[in-house]
């Protein structure tokens, strides 16, 4: 059995909330680790990364796989709890950076495709201004 190095705090998660304590606490003096599930995440020597929105949004690959995985919710304490079956409004994220990462918290350097469509739009915008008058 691996025995780790003691710490004053745990996180369950290491999203924007644990990074904000870790901050705080570190910065008093204290001792903290994040667990977190999931791949890790690093960014390529290029920065470039992968724009596939079939696989980040319309299939969830940064989010939690409902079908394996165990989430509940309880509308109030004296409610049951209930499984949640299907993606609402709360998307539970997996691996580091959690939820942050599929709302686009974590920026991507942008790549030259990502400017393509400006020109075009401010021109068509442009001509469609001056055609109205």
């Amino acid at each position: 059995m691996v025995v780790h190095e003691k710490v004053d705090f745990v996180s369950i998660g290491a999203g924007w909330t644990a990074g904000i304590l870790a901050w705080k606490l570190c910065s008093a003096g204290h001792a903290m680790v994040s667990v977190e599930q999931g791949v890790g995440r690093a960014v390529n020597p290029t920065y470039e990364h992968n724009h596939d929105t079939l696989r980040h949004e319309t299939r969830t690959a940064l989010m939690q796989d409902l079908t394996t995985e165990s989430w509940t919710w309880r509308p109030s304490a004296d409610k049951p709890s209930l499984p949640v079956r299907q993606y609402g409004s709360f998307h539970p994220g997996r691996g580091i950076g959690g939820s942050s990462v599929h709302w686009t918290a974590q920026l991507w350097r942008f790549l030259p495709a990502d400017f393509q469509t400006a020109p075009s739009t401010s021109s068509a915008t442009a001509r469609t201004r001056s055609q109205l008058g």
